[in-house]
């Protein structure tokens, strides 16, 4: 009689913990997760630093980009890459965390480091519009802080590893 009760117990047990981590597993959000996401993730080499980047392509995944996150983990980015080179503006629509903003030259170098830019506690039109000095070809978004946290810099020299981007990019590595 003891055994079968000792049975039931490691079941219910068993049983617990299985549902325990089905909760825990199916409450996590999926956005928050690079291996989740439907968009290509690359290495971005900046200097000595590997950043592991999801990548906006298309119009539709650009103008997403992170809005609606949580958060981004440690040495993990967004890449909004461009074909052309050419003047562009971001801003903070539907942004729930600050981010640090990389813009990269034609040159494959770091010209601008918009560092630690506010999530918006406002409306749509009053949101400030972040842009390069000059032309550039993509724009890497970190969790606010990782850029000095990494020693990034203007200047850095930027590579995109193993990638399709690279035989259009020019900045291979």
């Amino acid at each position: 009689m003891k055994s079968n009760k000792f049975i039931i117990s490691i079941r219910s047990l068993l049983l617990l913990v299985c549902l325990s981590s089905i909760i825990a597993i199916s409450c996590r959000n999926p956005i928050d997760d690079h291996s989740l996401s439907n968009l290509n993730v690359i290495n971005v080499k900046i200097g000595d630093t590997t950043i592991v980047a999801e990548v906006a392509f298309t119009s539709e995944e650009r103008s997403t980009g992170l809005s609606g996150r949580k958060h981004l983990s440690e040495r993990r980015g967004m890449l909004f890459y461009y074909s052309d080179s050419r003047p562009k503006g971001f801003w903070m629509k539907d942004m729930l965390f600050d981010i640090d903003i990389l813009w990269i030259g034609e040159d494959c170098t770091v010209i601008k480091i918009d560092n630690k830019v506010p999530s918006p506690s406002s409306s749509t039109a009053e949101l400030k519009i972040y842009q390069a000095p000059k032309l550039s070809r993509s724009v890497l978004e970190l969790s606010a802080g990782q850029a000095e946290l990494l020693g990034l810099k203007i200047g850095d020299k930027v590579a995109y590893q193993i990638s399709t981007i690279n035989k259009y990019s020019g900045c291979a590595e």
